[in-house]
């Protein structure tokens, strides 16, 4: 009796260990085949054309390659968030008012790579469809201290760019320092089930909802001059919560006869929540509230993202390892720089903006 044990799309030899690999049909015992979850020769998979010198689908496992399984995954997310970087303070000659002009570095805060998570699971209705469910934390943190410029016979300081005019505050002696932080959070629940798919390349389609939470913290403190002058600390918090239909596709491309894969995987969430932003000006030293503003606003959220990469699919098709470079975009969002500029204008009309997450991904999953 004749049994493959393969790769999707590949013949290969079984071993009761499952991993010793050759391109060739060998004789088995049934109790032997199906320790891997394959069975006798069939035709339960749609042969496709070979486009890779592989072996036909013909002759097929009892898993095919396109087939939904119950699985957990953990994924490791490396990103950084772009389009929102806050420019807070500047190098200056003079203490303000006329005379002053730009004298040095333009100070921002800007958030480098960092660390975050991804836990999922998914749950095979049939050999066609399946339910998954996943969980996001994503947080990142920057800092930046500023000086005052060196200029022979002095008069350099540091400007701020974040506190309200009317405060009429002047120049700071240094340091300025700036805390920038954005925080994601994100829980999906989506139904997936196959479009089309043959021994090589599959496609499936997703529809399911989502619940997103976004923050943005940020702070500026340093000893500023004029008459309110004094430690000042200035502060924004930004909040978002929102919930909607998510649209997904994700699809895969078996490249040789070793196991690996080339990958990729979209979605788009249209989520309604709303926008809590707080700003105030305070002087520490004399604990007095110079400025507060606070400002709610519901917005229609649209997050787009996608995912490329490649992967590799054990023999048993058991484990499942990938890498690759994924991109989300968060649209009309209220951003921190676009924020404090609506409250020096004192004008909160337009106030929207894209903030950006790309970066590295990697996944380790296993299938029952």
């Amino acid at each position: 009796m004749s049994y493959l044990k393969r790769w999707p799309g590949c013949v290969c030899s079984l071993t009761v260990a499952c991993w010793t690999v050759h391109l060739a049909i060998v004789d088995a015992s049934s109790a032997l085949a199906q320790s891997c979850g394959y069975a006798e020769a069939s035709d339960d998979c749609d042969s496709c054309e070979d486009n890779d010198g592989c072996v036909s689908c013909r002759v097929q496992p009892t898993f095919c390659p396109w087939e939904h399984r119950t699985g957990v995954w953990g994924e490791l997310l490396y990103l950084q968030a772009t389009g929102v970087d806050m420019t807070h303070a500047q190098q200056q000659n003079g203490l303000g008012g006329a005379g002053t002009t730009p004298f040095g570095r333009i100070s921002t805060a800007d958030p480098d790579y960092n660390p975050g998570f991804r836990i999922g699971a998914n749950w095979a209705l049939d050999r066609f469809s399946s339910i998954a469910v996943s969980y996001t934390f994503y947080e990142s943190s920057a800092v930046d201290t500023v000086f005052p410029p060196n200029i022979p016979g002095g008069g350099g300081s540091v400007g701020s760019l974040v506190q309200h005019p009317g405060a009429a505050l002047t120049g700071s002696a240094g340091p300025v320092n700036a805390n920038y932080d954005i925080d994601f959070q994100l829980a999906d629940v989506e139904y997936r089930r196959l479009w089309f798919g043959c021994n090589r390349h599959w496609l499936n389609y997703s529809l399911g909802g989502r619940y997103g939470h976004l923050t943005q913290d940020f702070s500026q403190t340093g000893v500023f001059s004029g008459g309110l002058g004094g430690t000042i600390d200035t502060n924004t918090q930004i909040d978002f919560d929102g919930g909607g239909l998510k649209f997904g596709l994700d699809g895969e491309r078996l490249v040789g006869c070793r196991g690996f894969s080339l990958y990729g995987r979209t979605s788009l969430s249209p989520i309604v929540g709303e926008f809590r932003s707080y700003y105030t000006m305070r002087n520490t030293t004399g604990n007095v509230l110079l400025a507060n503003a606070v400002w709610k606003d519901d917005r229609f959220v649209t997050i787009l993202d996608y995912e490329l990469g490649i992967a590799w699919t054990g023999p048993c098709r058991h484990w499942r390892f990938s890498a690759g470079y994924m991109a989300a975009f968060w649209f009309n969002s209220v951003t921190t720089p676009t924020f404090v500029d609506a409250v020096q204008a004192d004008n909160y009309v337009g106030v929207d903006g894209t903030i950006s997450f790309d970066g590295l991904t990697a996944r380790a999953e296993y299938r029952f």
